[in-house]
């Protein structure tokens, strides 16, 4: 069962928009509603916050979305990790999927106000969620992740993928990214990727920034004026 952690709307008004923002490997909810919701909530005052807890429990307030202590110490056999990925990931992207639908039903917000974000294993877990929807979401954002090869797609909202670059992983970095982004366009994604000059493996203030920014172009909100500022449309 995933555990709900969450911020409403720094504006105190009805949520225009619903985040959902998964945390990286052996972290948890409760940790991103602190670091990222103190970050991301003034940025986006119009937007209900969630950080829900990954359903494997490796210690107290550790946690992943999908097992991986079997194959941790073998991050450099990139095959290996595809293979445990696409064989784990889909189960709990099915848990997450209908968690979404019933927080955005709570809200009484439509799917195409609802984007899915995460950092590292989150990232690859918002990708997998994301694309396997039957009914399209805003848009999916990962920061240091991504799916590792593509399951069964469902709906292609657009995707933005950030990684630093002084990460050179081919399983959740820059390399990672610009590779990500080449398979999603050959299959008619609407897909980016940007590269945070001198970030290491982090989801930083300034990758915060860019999702804030993806946000407000997939899913335009009212914003406070002394605030205002224009966001390009998303590009192919």
């Amino acid at each position: 069962m995933i555990q709900d952690y969450s911020r409403d709307p720094e504006s105190g008004k009805k949520p225009e928009t619903l985040v959902v923002f998964m945390h990286g490997y052996g972290s948890s909810g409760d940790l991103m509603r602190q670091y990222v919701g103190d970050i991301l909530g003034p940025m986006l005052p119009n937007a209900k916050l969630h950080f829900p807890d990954a359903p494997v429990q490796m210690g107290f307030n550790n946690h992943s979305w999908f097992e991986l202590r079997d194959v941790i110490d073998r991050q450099d056999d990139i095959g290996l990790l595809r293979r445990t990925a696409q064989e784990r990931a889909p189960a709990t992207a099915a848990e997450l999927n209908d968690y979404i639908t019933k927080i955005a039903a709570e809200a009484g917000l439509p799917e195409n106000r609802v984007v899915i974000a995460g950092f590292s294993q989150g990232g690859t877990m918002a990708v997998y969620t994301g694309l396997s929807r039957e009914t399209e979401v805003a848009g999916v954002f990962a920061i240091s992740g991504g799916a590792l090869d593509l399951a069964e797609v469902k709906s292609k909202p657009p995707v933005k993928l950030v990684a630093g670059e002084l990460e050179n992983q081919h399983y959740s970095g820059a390399p990672h990214a610009v590779w990500f982004q080449t398979v999603l366009k050959e299959q008619q994604f609407r897909a980016e990727a940007e590269i945070i000059t001198g970030q290491k493996h982090d989801a930083s203030p300034k990758a915060l920034e860019l999702l804030r920014d993806f946000v407000l172009t997939v899913t335009p909100q009212s914003t406070p004026k002394n605030d205002a500022k224009p966001h390009k449309p998303f590009q192919l």
